[in-house]
């Protein structure tokens, strides 16, 4: 018998989407959507990154505290509204517009 692999604590970030912005990806164009989820694990990766660091994450702060933030995704007609989750490390995405 082996003995199971010890249990590690979460290390990276998560992007978890609202109903609506889920909505929202879905209806958008294959390529479009698929430019859009790259745009959401950057999110994760270089915003958790940066949050970790004591930096802000990308985007424009919407609130005084720095937990709401809006950010356009390049080279798409779409930008995202979120809040940063620290304490479970995660961005929680609140609305997805696409003007296209």
């Amino acid at each position: 018998m082996t003995a199971a692999a010890p249990r590690r604590e979460k290390s990276g970030w998560t992007v978890y989407c609202s109903e609506v912005a889920a909505d929202v990806l879905e209806s958008v164009p294959p390529p479009v959507r698929d430019d859009l989820i790259d745009f959401l694990c950057d999110l994760a990766r270089r915003g958790g990154g940066a949050v970790d660091a004591g930096l802000p994450p990308p985007g424009r702060p919407l609130d005084g505290v720095g937990v709401h933030y809006t950010h356009t995704a390049p080279g798409t007609a779409a930008c995202i509204e979120y809040l940063v989750l620290a304490d479970i490390k995660e961005f929680y995405v609140a609305d997805l517009v696409w003007a296209g």
